[in-house]
């Protein structure tokens, strides 16, 4: 930062009020008077800015509106730091170093000397969840206009999806890197096979408004046109499959809300995950529905190296208008390591012959107890006991309050044993599973089951 000689009226112990500013951002010499920045009086005059290659004046206002309403030392400091921060978030710059100078009236004259950001990106990596493991490549471009704008394009092949394709254009709404507003495009083809005897290819188009508020809390409001085919059906498909395959088109709306505080995604030891989405459709297209589904999960270290977990999940869709089954690919499905452990992927619930069908309602939940092992911190311990159900209840022509009953009062479930291994990317598991009940069509996966991915029950 470059010396300034002229004082600041107010200035206090021989201080300017760029001295205070400065001393905002370092520790202050232990001889140095102790002031109540808080209280300094001190105002942004001019902003300058170096470095950048590309940046819009009318982001920039945005940006330092702040910066300039700042009153006090420590709020102009405040404000600086959080703009630079954002300009980094964004991609625009590397680095930002802040300086300041005193203006000749008065003013303190703010300047941000950065490193310039990186314009593109390529990277690889693996995905895993659902079953399924994909490989993909992202490439992106960043601060395409000189507002933070970002253009991110995803393409992927896995053990099911046999190729899948994804842009996403994101654009910061008043310079603020947790709220945006994206434009997605995306294609994919996946394979159901051995677990239904289709593959079913997606298309759809969609615009969302995100905004990530403070703590942990995230609103996401998206409109979505989807266009899904049921396909290439296989010689064995049941007349149930066949009866749903076909082209659907989906126009709606989906609200997501989200609070994580939990300390990891993967293997948390503390936290809360609260999860809910709700969706209708009929905007339009030939699907018109109702559907929601909340996802809960709260950890607790009980004591060094043991950790009690506890998860539900639960969703209902309806049909409304003329539509008289909802659609397949709308769906619930549930079994697998990833939902409840000791039953196939999508290994509960109705199903005709080898197809599993889906319901319209379902819930599951989970108690997990991790417990430490010795040499191998990032090795655990696992209990679990898992339990859920599937069923096609909402839409039929009737209703009955005893299947209900039986739905809600005959879970399947199962209990367990194994290994979890906390991975800086995944979760891995290797669980020894024993299913305790079951109802009818239900497909078993007692014995070892493996898991790989981000999120379990």
């Amino acid at each position: 930062m470059t010396d300034s000689h002229s004082n600041v009226s107010g200035a206090r112990g021989g201080m300017t009020a760029r001295d205070i500013f400065n001393g905002a951002f370092r520790q202050p010499k232990p001889q140095s008077p102790t002031i109540d920045i808080g209280k300094q009086p001190a105002c942004a005059g001019k902003f300058s800015i170096t470095g950048v290659s590309r940046i819009r004046s009318g982001f920039l206002n945005d940006l330092l509106k702040p910066t300039f309403a700042a009153t006090t030392v420590k709020q102009l400091a405040d404000e600086s730091r959080e703009a630079a921060g954002k300009l980094q978030v964004l991609g625009i710059a590397k680095h930002v170093a802040v300086e300041v100078d005193e203006g000749s009236d008065g003013k303190l004259d703010v300047h941000f000397r950065c490193e310039d950001g990186s314009r593109f990106a390529v990277r690889t990596g693996v995905d895993v969840g659902g079953d399924e493991g994909t490989a993909s490549i992202v490439g992106r471009l960043n601060n395409m206009w000189g507002g933070g704008e970002s253009f991110e394009a995803n393409y992927a092949r896995g053990t099911k999806t046999a190729a899948a394709f994804r842009g996403v254009l994101a654009v910061p709404l008043a310079a603020d890197p947790q709220r945006r507003f994206e434009v997605s495009a995306c294609q994919a083809s996946t394979n159901y096979r051995p677990y239904s005897s289709h593959d079913e290819l997606r298309r759809s188009l969609s615009a969302a408004i995100v905004s990530r508020q403070a703590g942990s809390a995230q609103h996401e409001v998206t409109y979505a046109l989807a266009w899904r085919e049921i396909m290439g059906l296989g010689h064995a498909a049941s007349p149930s499959l066949r009866a749903l395959a076909g082209h659907s088109v989906k126009s709606g709306i989906t609200y997501m809300y989200t609070h994580d505080d939990r300390d990891s995604q993967t293997v948390p030891t503390q936290g809360t995950l609260i999860k809910s989405v709700a969706e209708i459709a009929g905007l339009g297209g030939s699907v018109q529905m109702a559907k929601a589904q909340v996802d809960l999960q709260t950890n607790h270290a009980l004591s060094p190296g043991y950790v009690l977990s506890m998860g539900a999940q639960a969703g209902a869709l309806w049909s409304l208008l003329d539509q008289k089954t909802p659609p397949l690919a709308d769906r619930f499905f549930v079994g697998g390591a990833h939902s409840v452990r000791g039953f196939e992927y999508r290994g509960i619930g109705p199903r005709d012959k080898s197809d599993s069908l889906g319901g319209d309602m379902f819930y599951a939940a989970g108690l997990s107890l991790l417990t430490p092992l010795p040499r191998i911190e990032a090795l655990r311990g696992h209990l679990w006991a898992n339990a859920g159900q599937c069923a096609l209840l909402l839409n039929q022509p009737k209703s009955n309050p005893a299947e209900l009953i039986r739905f809600l009062s005959s879970p399947s479930a199962s209990v367990g044993i194994g290994l979890v291994y906390r991975h800086s990317m995944v979760r891995v598991e290797l669980s020894w599973c024993i299913p305790i009940a079951a109802t009818h069509g239900d497909r078993l996966s007692a014995g070892l089951q493996f898991g790989l991915g981000f999120q379990f029950l």
